[in-house]
């Protein structure tokens, strides 16, 4: 069964695929219009990204919002309805988004019991102006199983190797999904720098994740992502 941790807050993940919008222009409607009205809705911008080139689907942004409680969804859903109180900048920003031929798609999510808060990964000067997002099938019900598990035998291994955890969330009204975040370290020198991540021989604690792993998951899709300006872990 999904838990819910009292400790985590709630995110609000959007996939938006541009159309004919170049990305300077999308930040630029996006900080105009969209970002200040989030803001003042109380939801805290945690990143913004765009896909990278050769792995993913691109143009694409991936926008990442952070929320106290479910009380702040609805907030904002009040607010941006017929006759709310930000129900002109909304249109206006749906007016865009459309005008760019843009779609998207929106996720509701919790995080992991062991995720660090934006204000916690400012307080360490986290950067992830480069990451790998991993948005991974999971066996029904077992996201919690499969975040616990990477967090024993992946995580330390991925973290000697370059690759930073940021986070690992639950999509909250989906039964087999967790998207994971992990920042590079240096950015493209990361490549350089640890890949191929193991040679000819895999180490101990990655034989043992590849045993444990396909027993909890079906399948995922990774990209490599940029973050905007607006992003606060730029």
């Amino acid at each position: 069964m999904k838990k819910y941790h009292s400790h985590t807050l709630l995110y609000l993940h959007e996939t938006i695929d541009l159309g004919s919008a170049r990305s300077d222009e999308f930040v630029a409607e996006f900080d105009a219009t969209y970002h200040p009205m989030m803001t003042e809705l109380g939801a805290r911008l945690f990143s913004i990204w765009e896909t990278t080139t050769y792995n993913g689907h691109w143009p694409q942004a991936t926008v990442l919002w952070e929320l106290d409680s479910f009380a702040d969804y609805a907030r904002i859903g009040r607010a941006q309805a017929g006759g709310g109180s930000h129900e002109a900048a909304a249109a206006k920003w749906a007016t865009y988004l459309r005008g760019a031929g843009a779609r998207g798609e929106g996720r509701i999510m919790y995080a992991g019991r062991s995720n660090r808060t934006l204000a916690q990964l400012r307080d360490e000067d986290f950067r992830a102006g480069l990451v790998i997002q991993e948005v991974m099938q999971t066996k029904p019900g077992r996201q919690d199983d499969y975040i616990r598990e990477l967090e024993r035998l992946y995580v330390p291994w991925s973290e000697s190797t370059g690759k930073r955890w940021l986070g690992s969330f639950i999509t909250t009204f989906r039964f087999n999904e967790v998207i994971h975040y992990w920042a590079l370290e240096g950015d493209w020198d990361c490549f350089e720098n640890h890949y191929p991540s193991w040679k000819e021989h895999p180490p101990a604690e990655i034989v043992t994740w590849m045993s444990v792993a396909p027993a909890l998951r079906d399948g995922w899709e990774d990209s490599i992502l940029a973050a905007l300006p607006p992003s606060p872990l730029r």
